[in-house]
C-alpha cells in the first residue's frame, strides 16, 4: 500500500465502526485490488482511496435507521443518499488533510457522491469501486450477515442475490467474481445447510 493510501486508511477506519463496515470495507479493498489486476488502465490512486472512503458517511446516520436504507426493500432512499453526501464531505476533509492530489481528490469525491444511488458509471474507476463495493455481499460473511438482517431464509436470499449480478455489476471480471463467490456459498448451503 502506498504511503498516501495508508494515510487515507488510517483516517477512514475511524468511520468504519458502523453498519458492519469494519468487515465490509477491508473486504471491498481486497476486491478492488483484485479488479485492478484485470483493469490495468484504471487509476489505482483513485480506486483505492475511493473504496477506503466510500462508506464513511454511514457514521452520520443513526444505527437504528441504517437498515431502512438498503436491501431487497429500501424503505428510505433519502438515508442512502444522505450517507453518500456525508461521505463525500468527510472524504474531502480526509483527502485534504493528507494533501491528496486535488485532481484525483475531485474524482474520488465524485465517485463517493453517488456510489450507491447513481445507476450509471462515471468512469472505469467508478465501475471498479461499484463492483468492489457490491462484491462483499457475495462473500460467505456478507451473505450470512445480510440474509439475517433482511429476515430472508438463506436459500431464498441466495437465489435473489444471484438475480442481481447482471443488474449490479459493471465489469465482466466483477460478474465473474460474484458468480464464483456465490457458487461457493451455494455449495456450502447445499452440503451443510448454512454458509
Amino acid at each position: 500500500m502506498k504511503e498516501v493510501h495508508y494515510a487515507v486508511y488510517m483516517r477512514a477506519r475511524d468511520y468504519w465502526n458502523s453498519r458492519f463496515n469494519d468487515i465490509h470495507v477491508p473486504l471491498a479493498y481486497l476486491h478492488a485490488r483484485e479488479l485492478l489486476l484485470s483493469y490495468p488502465t484504471a487509476d489505482a490512486d483513485v480506486v483505492i482511496p475511493a473504496i477506503l472512503l466510500h462508506d464513511v458517511g454511514w457514521k452520520s446516520i443513526p444505527e437504528e435507521d441504517q437498515g431502512r436504507a438498503y436491501g431487497p426493500t429500501v424503505e428510505d432512499e433519502s438515508l442512502r443518499r444522505r450517507h453518500e453526501v456525508e461521505g463525500a464531505r468527510i472524504a474531502t476533509e480526509i483527502l485534504s488533510a493528507v494533501n491528496y492530489d486535488p485532481r484525483k481528490q475531485e474524482m474520488i469525491v465524485r465517485i463517493i457522491d453517488g456510489h450507491d444511488t447513481r445507476v450509471e458509471s462515471l468512469s472505469e474507476e467508478d465501475s471498479l469501486v461499484k463492483d468492489a463495493d457490491k462484491m462483499w455481499r457475495f462473500t460467505p460473511v456478507g451473505v450470512e450477515y445480510h440474509h439475517i438482517q433482511f429476515g430472508k431464509p438463506l436459500k431464498e436470499y441466495v437465489v435473489w442475490l444471484g438475480q442481481q449480478i447482471d443488474r449490479w455489476f459493471f465489469t465482466e471480471r466483477g460478474k465473474q467474481m460474484a458468480r464464483a463467490a456465490l457458487s461457493e456459498v451455494e455449495r456450502a448451503v447445499t452440503e451443510v445447510g448454512h454458509v
